[in-house]
């Protein structure tokens, strides 16, 4: 069978037979996967530090440089930066920007130290009524409680009177990680959410609203993990000739702010279609932090939103010469339209992404690219498999793919099987020629 005929039938087999890496990267828990600065702070969806790091060893050299179109919390920039690559991130998500900075950005533990002494110091000694530093949260008093609202506004304030720069980022990180924990909501949902299971623990006096305390412990835990970082830096200067760069350079990963044929490798874990409400899962955290103006702006230019509205999905009508693509949408038209766009958008985002990694991608770059497969509205998402049609189409070649389980760290995506334990998919492409497509 042809490879043309293959991809128009919907067979998968024209795709390279999958390396199973479960028992590899499985055996990797706890601070195996949080060393150094790995778990600063809280993020959905987040990839293990090991799958970046397979990645850059398997298709990079010392001295490359790499991009992370999705990069999120940042792992993929603080793995390159370890290994002694230049990496570049990319990301929307305005906290997901402050948290990556502060991941990978080594700070004199010492001097860290002593700040956080004297900060401590300022914090307890503080009688004054701060209330003037709680800022406007829709529905604030469901979220928190007065006397929360009083000793966070405390911490902030004297967070914020700190010299800006990466000292009081790393303090704005620690404050921002005990605000969901602070609040009203259950600490384990995804999006911030006050659940009888919480409500319940109250009642029964097992939840703790000490936010001074829990700020303070906060910061000592990460004290240990910005040494950490630290010791690392001190042994990436020793070990590489010239010290890696790392940047976040831009917002959008449709318009990526390079020149053309600059990256050497790509590696990323993009959104889900649909499948999350990214800006809500941290809308507490944001309006504390002061990042955030119009929520319901940023949801909508993210890929893979949530929100459209019925003058962009009522006229629209489902057109794909994507098998997989095809049966998703006519699945979801039958039971909502605005599924069915917000899906094909999403795709349609991922196209416009693979084109501009075509671009700055050197020739034979690859991109590596962590997918599964998700639900909506009972109708089964094959992700990685038209994602890898997408990329066919945009001038990349399918070198590999990898499978492994994944257990469920911070992520509530409704999985295909309903089960904790699902399999994704690394998908390895490398840039051939020009894009053949310009649409879905």
């Amino acid at each position: 069978m042809s490879l043309s005929s293959s991809r128009d039938s919907g067979d998968l087999s024209w795709l390279p037979r999958p390396t199973d890496l479960s028992e590899e990267l499985g055996k990797y828990i706890g601070k195996q996967v949080s060393y150094a600065t790995h778990g600063i702070h809280r993020y959905p969806a987040k990839f293990i530090p090991q799958i970046p790091r397979f990645c850059l060893e398997s298709y990079s050299r010392v001295g490359d440089d790499v991009l992370d179109p999705f990069m999120g919390s940042g792992t993929t920039l603080l793995e390159s930066y370890i290994l002694g690559r230049n990496s570049y991130g990319v990301d929307i998500h305005p906290l997901a920007r402050m948290i990556a900075k502060v991941k990978i950005t080594p700070l004199d533990p010492g001097h860290l130290d002593s700040m956080a002494s004297r900060l401590f110091a300022s914090i307890d000694a503080d009688e004054d009524d701060n209330s003037e530093w709680i800022p406007e949260i829709p529905n604030r008093d469901h979220w928190f409680r007065p006397a929360v609202l009083a000793d966070l506004a405390t911490i902030k304030k004297h967070v914020w009177k700190i010299r800006k720069g990466d000292c009081q980022d790393f303090f704005k990180i620690c404050f921002s990680s005990i605000i969901r924990k602070m609040s009203n909501s259950d600490a384990d949902s995804l999006i911030p959410e006050v659940t009888s299971f919480r409500k319940k623990l109250d009642e029964q006096g097992k939840t703790s609203f000490d936010s001074i305390g829990k700020f303070e412990n906060t910061v000592r835990n990460k004290l240990i993990d910005a040494e950490g970082l630290w010791r690392i830096s001190r042994d990436v200067e020793e070990n590489y000739r010239t010290v890696p760069v790392v940047k976040i350079i831009g917002k959008d990963a449709r318009e990526i702010q390079l020149g053309d044929s600059e990256m050497d490798l790509a590696i990323t874990s993009p959104p889900y279609a649909s499948a999350v409400h990214y800006v809500s899962v941290h809308k507490l955290e944001m309006h504390w932090l002061g990042l955030i103006d119009d929520m319901a702006k940023l949801d909508g230019q993210i890929v893979g939103t949530s929100r459209a509205y019925v003058n962009e999905y009522r006229p629209w009508e489902p057109k794909t010469s994507i098998p997989e693509l095809g049966r998703v949408l006519n699945g979801l038209v039958e039971k909502e339209k605005k599924s069915a766009y917000l899906v094909y958008k999403y795709f349609d985002d991922m196209r416009r992404n693979f084109a501009e990694m075509n671009r700055v991608l050197k020739r034979n770059g690859k991109y590596c690219m962590v997918a599964g497969e998700n639900t909506l509205r009972k109708v089964r998402v094959p992700t990685y498999a038209i994602l890898a049609r997408i990329a066919v189409r945009s001038g990349f070649e399918v070198k590999a793919v990898y499978v492994y389980d994944v257990i469920n760290r911070h992520l509530d995506i409704p999985r295909w099987n309903n089960s904790r334990i699902e399999k994704d998919h690394i998908l390895v492409f490398q840039r051939k020629k020009a894009p053949t497509h310009r649409t879905l």
